[in-house]
């Protein structure tokens, strides 16, 4: 069984810190990098912050990464940090609710050509060489529950600035 949580990571690119997925000792899209090099994988930011900025991609995220039980959905789980939309570099994970576990089956990369928000996930390139990550339900939730309190956050320190 695999750990996730939620971290503060420092951008490569010269970004603000923000909240990373921390997968075991590692960062995820640290592992994507290392295992898949020179593809531009190393930097990718989590979908499920505040600084998605279209509001039904946003919905999309949220509705997708947590699945009813039995129900596996294609959530998309890292982006760009140049665009923090599904225009550039979007990672796909194929996340199934098991009850008392999470699944990320496997990882891909969004190859999706129908415009539709709602259809992101269609199509994707699977990366063979990724592990499926399995993660307790508690862990899991305790993960989304950190990264909504960010987003809440950082939606408010948007908001006094705006």
């Amino acid at each position: 069984m695999n750990t996730i949580k939620a971290a503060i990571d420092q951008s490569e690119y010269g970004y603000d810190d923000f909240l990373d997925y921390r997968i075991g000792a590692y960062w995820l899209d640290e592992v994507l990098e290392k295992t898949y090099p020179g593809n531009w994988y190393g930097g990718l930011v989590p979908t499920l912050s505040f600084a998605m900025e279209i509001a039904a991609e946003r919905k999309v995220v949220w509705e997708r990464i947590l699945p009813k039980e039995g129900i596996i959905s294609n959530c998309p789980i890292l982006m760009c940090p140049d665009d923090n939309d599904f225009s550039c570099t979007l990672m796909i994970a194929a996340i199934e609710n098991k009850g008392d576990r999470i699944e990320w089956q496997r990882l891909g990369l969004d190859q999706t050509q129908e415009s539709e928000t709602e259809r992101v996930g269609t199509r994707v390139k699977w990366l063979e060489k990724i592990e499926p990550f399995v993660f307790e339900k508690q862990n899991y939730l305790q993960l989304i529950a950190d990264f909504k309190k960010q987003f809440m956050i950082d939606q408010k320190a948007w908001e006094l600035d705006h």
